[in-house]
């Protein structure tokens, strides 16, 4: 099996111009960041991408084959195998040093990957990112609280953590943006995955993870359901943004192989959180 699926990950640094109050949630807090800087403001200079802002969602906008608004952050294809909803093509990874709160000056680094296809985006990301000068990240701060927190792009990386590389996209002080062209592939993945030892493999979850099997919460990290469900995820990647998928035999092989993989250590802990 060999799938043309690549993953471009890139690495942002926004340094605070006001003091930012950060969400618990900073996944989720930058991901709502990133939809409202691309659809942009009602009132405001920066308008963003959305020619529609009245109607109540993407699916009824006659431009949502050819938004860049829609294309990241509200994916839709009616002709999907799996329903109309198709995966986002992409994956922000949140920063893990605790802070909830910025200064003026201080820095901020988080991570984007785009798969694929979804690389043409690119300059839609960078350009949605510079945006949040205006339109803010994190909660609303101020005594009358009436704005959020300021920050603005200085930076900007893609890495390959497989292979090393790191390539300057965009460099502090300029404005010229380089496109990123250090991607992971399938070849380097199998490559890694060789370079394991059989027997035992470790999984370090760095944020909340919730897992459903046939409707059932599951509170202990059980291999197979993990498996299954990134397993899928990769199959719908790779058809929505690659061009191709994994024949669905394949797919049911491995997973059975990895529902028959058992618990034997586990250091997790659940945790109760309200999301809203």
């Amino acid at each position: 099996m060999t799938l043309a699926l690549t993953a471009h990950r890139l690495e942002f640094t926004v340094e605070a111009l006001t003091p930012v109050a950060l969400n618990e949630h900073q996944g989720a807090a930058l991901r709502g960041a990133l939809f409202h800087a691309l659809r942009g403001q009602e009132r405001g200079s920066w308008a963003g991408f959305c020619v529609q802002k009245h109607l109540a969602s993407c699916a009824e906008c006659m431009a949502v084959a050819a938004c860049p608004v829609a294309a990241l952050v509200s994916t839709l294809d009616p002709a999907a195998e799996r329903g109309r909803d198709v995966p986002r093509p992409y994956v922000i990874e949140p920063p893990l040093d605790g802070r909830t709160r910025l200064a003026a000056r201080e820095r901020l680094v988080f991570g984007i990957t785009l798969f694929s296809h979804a690389l043409a985006l690119f300059p839609y990301v960078i350009l949605a990112l510079r945006a949040l000068e205006e339109v803010g990240l994190g909660k609303v701060v101020g005594e009358a609280g009436w704005r959020r927190g300021k920050v603005r792009l200085v930076g900007a990386q893609a890495t390959n953590p497989l292979t090393g590389a790191r390539q300057a996209v965009l460099r502090p002080g300029e404005t010229c943006v380089s496109v990123p062209d250090i991607p992971v592939t399938h070849e380097q993945v199998l490559a890694a995955a060789q370079q394991c030892s059989a027997g035992r493999v470790g999984l370090e979850f760095l944020t909340p993870t919730r897992l459903v099997e046939q409707g059932r919460l599951l509170k202990h990290p059980e291999f197979g359901p993990l498996f299954h469900r990134l397993w899928q995820r990769v199959a719908d990647l790779s058809r929505e943004f690659a061009g191709d998928a994994p024949a669905p035999e394949e797919g049911y092989m491995l997973v059975g192989k990895a529902r028959r993989v058992r618990l034997v250590e586990d250091h997790t802990r659940w945790v109760e959180q309200d999301m809203f």
